[in-house]
């Protein structure tokens, strides 16, 4: 029975492991996206 709720635990950590994962990846997308745009927009003016 604890063997269980220790599984459940694990799955649940892997799974919030993989949101924050993802959290990151996107962030990382936006700040280089950003950083681009400022770029290109600094350059035009």
């Amino acid at each position: 029975m604890g063997n269980k709720k220790h599984n459940k635990k694990q799955d649940y950590s892997k799974r919030e492991e993989e949101k924050a994962n993802r959290l990151i990846k996107y962030l990382c997308v936006a700040l280089i996206i950003l950083a681009v745009l400022i770029m290109t927009l600094y350059s035009l003016s």
